[in-house]
């Protein structure tokens, strides 16, 4: 079946509309028919940032609370049925803007088996290696520097299947996103499917796997094919060493770069000093070209991160990004104590204001500048 034939029975389907609703619909039945087997917890977090940037000291302060529904049933020995709904609900103000909101974060249909795992509705998609620059950010916006590690979810179809070697294969289809997802520039055409796979192997110490996406692009004067191809691997040889490699081809007749490439090599070890210090550092490189191999454009992003446990309750962390382009250094330093289920973290930051950093920002680093952030987490 060709693209424009199966956009066609999609859209005669109404697809949109059932992963839109049907998680929904399914996860208020079985609340309905099996009461005494819900679920409820949530997040509540509060938080307080001053910013100096141009000479001017900013404040910004929000409330934001995640409750979440939850069912299990279990259908056979093996099988079982899990809803999961979750919503997004905030607050947030500040000397020069006030925001606040509530929208569905999660709404998850699941069905697992020994084997497989099929999942329908607004959810995550995430894979790879990399923690800081991910090459592989296709559907999600996950800043590492955030506490929460808030992203908005993608509406999809995924199924999941386990081999006896541990091998994995994935498939998914996405359908009704109107947000750009991970490092996209333009969304995807209205009423057009997404979709891709990803095949998981094991090898001598680690595992590699090869993944690919495609999806018709809406430049706003005209529409384009975009095909992506990746490969990674993470090996273990007394300290951890991954990389992340994809090829975007742009198929267009209008005059476009036709390749976009993105490649992360990255590797972590842990020093046995104290209670342990983990370090990880990550290189990344992009280019934009009309060939292949070619590197019209090229740019060169390296971060650091080190974290220490001072004791169960007490941990540090440093995280540091140079832009050799714009030769610009980003610094972030978190002290995070946690309790059974309250969270305090206390971070100081400073981000250039002359460029941002490529992977996309989240609630905690919408500032440039420098400044103090506390943050408060409750979880229930």
């Amino acid at each position: 079946m060709n693209i424009d034939r199966f956009r066609k029975v999609v859209k005669a389907a109404n697809l949109q509309y059932w992963i839109k609703h049907l998680a929904v619909i399914l996860l208020m039945s079985t609340v309905v028919c099996h009461s005494q087997d819900f679920n409820f917890k949530g997040q509540l977090s509060l938080w307080g940032t001053e910013i100096r940037s141009q000479n001017e000291w900013n404040g910004i302060s929000g409330l934001r609370y995640i409750p979440q529904f939850n069912y299990s049933y279990l259908l056979g020995e093996n099988d079982l049925l899990n809803t999961e709904l979750l919503f997004n609900s905030y607050y947030e103000t500040g000397s020069i803007s006030r925001d606040y909101g509530c929208k569905s974060y999660r709404a998850i249909v699941r069905y697992t088996t020994a084997q497989t795992e099929t999942q329908l509705g607004l959810q995550k998609i995430d894979f790879g290696p990399a923690q800081l620059l991910r090459s592989l950010m296709w559907f999600d916006r996950v800043d590492p520097r955030d506490p929460l590690k808030l992203t908005e979810g993608v509406y999809a179809l995924r199924y999941k299947y386990s081999f006896l070697d541990n091998s994995l294969v994935w498939l998914w289809c996405l359908y009704g996103n109107t947000n750009n997802q991970g490092y996209e520039y333009f969304p995807t055409v209205k009423k057009t499917p997404e979709f891709g796979g990803r095949i998981q192997l094991p090898v001598p110490v680690g595992e590699i796997a090869a993944t690919f996406h495609t999806r018709k692009v809406d430049a706003s004067l005209f529409y384009y094919r975009e095909n992506r191809y990746a490969l990674d691997g993470r090996w273990d040889i007394g300290l951890g060493v991954w990389f992340e490699s994809v090829w975007q081809q742009n198929i267009s007749k209008m005059p476009i770069y036709k390749w976009n490439t993105m490649t992360t090599l990255g590797t972590d070890y842990t020093l046995p000093e104290g209670n342990g210090i983990y370090i990880l550092a990550e290189h990344l490189i992009t280019t934009i070209s009309n060939s292949f191999w070619g590197t019209n454009q090229i740019r060169h992003v390296s971060a650091l991160m080190t974290t220490y446990s001072i004791d169960v309750f007490d941990k540090l962390l440093l995280q540091e990004y140079y832009d050799w382009h714009n030769k610009n250094l980003y610094q972030y330093f978190q002290c995070q104590r946690t309790y059974d289920n309250f969270i305090i973290n206390i971070a100081l930051f400073h981000y250039p204001e002359n460029g941002g950093i490529l992977f996309m920002s989240s609630q905690s680093s919408l500032f440039s500048g420098y400044g103090l952030q506390m943050m408060l987490i409750y979880n229930y």
